[in-house]
This record gives structure tokens, C-alpha cells and sequence, in this order.
């Protein structure tokens, strides 16, 4: 019941922030992925693979811990809260076993990050999306 209040507390204050906010996957334009799934976004920002499906390297980038969007896309992805993947990452960090997504301040700085490193994917709301990144998922 805790739970279920907590995760009803935070999608009320992340929908007064973002209504109805759709969150899509990018990647750089040149990146030859044409999509990903749901099961593969999870992977790459769970840790547990550091490829693309072909076998390049990926670098997922993050958005600011407090950041409204990634408050939902934890949600919508894994129906996680940032409290819950903060904790998750810090005993993947403990074990060694992986390396959190690299933070960036808000959208923008997502994709220019993107924009300047093929090999890298982020998330941001479609309504922050730009021409200088592709689309490879939409994340509801």
C-alpha cells in the first residue's frame, strides 16, 4: 500500500510538471540503430548490457536526478521511483558490475551530447525533441 501511495504521489507531482508527457529514446542521427525495444532500453539503462544490438558500444546519458522527465522514465520504464534506481545503482557500483548512464543538466544538454557522440542514446520529452537526433523509442 506504501508503495502504491508513493508511486501515486509522484506521478501527481510529475503530471502537474509534464501533463501527459511523452518520452522518447534518441540516438545521433548517424547511429545505425533504427530502433530499440522496450526489453533493450531497459537493458542499457539498467546495466545490464553495455552494447547496442550490434555489438557497438552505448553510452546512455541520464537526465538530473530531480528532473521531472526522468522521474517518469524510471516510471513508465521499469516502475521504479529515482529513490529506488538511486539505491539500485549504488550496489551495482559497490559489486563492480556496471556504470550508472552519464547525467546531463536537462533535454538540450542531452542532445548535444548526443549530437557530438554516435555511440550515445538519451531520453527527453517529445516535446524537447529537435532535428538533430532520431527517434529509436518511445517509452509509455
Amino acid at each position: 500500500m506504501k508503495r502504491l501511495l508513493t508511486l501515486f504521489t509522484l506521478f501527481v507531482s510529475c503530471f502537474g510538471q509534464l501533463s501527459m508527457a511523452e518520452i522518447v529514446v534518441v540516438a545521433n542521427k548517424d547511429n545505425q540503430i533504427e530502433m530499440l525495444t522496450k526489453k533493450q532500453v531497459i537493458d542499457i539503462y539498467m546495466g545490464r548490457t553495455s552494447t547496442f544490438p550490434n555489438g557497438e558500444v552505448v553510452l546512455p546519458i541520464d537526465q538530473e536526478t530531480d528532473s521531472a522527465v526522468r522521474k517518469l522514465f524510471y516510471l513508465y520504464l521499469v516502475d521504479k521511483t529515482v529513490s529506488e534506481i538511486n539505491a539500485y545503482w549504488a550496489r551495482l557500483l559497490f559489486s563492480g558490475r556496471a556504470t550508472p548512464p552519464r547525467p546531463a543538466e536537462n533535454s538540450s544538454s542531452v542532445i548535444n551530447i548526443i549530437k557530438k557522440n554516435k555511440s550515445a542514446i538519451g531520453y527527453v520529452n517529445l516535446e524537447d525533441l529537435s532535428d538533430d537526433v532520431r527517434v529509436l523509442s518511445h517509452v509509455d
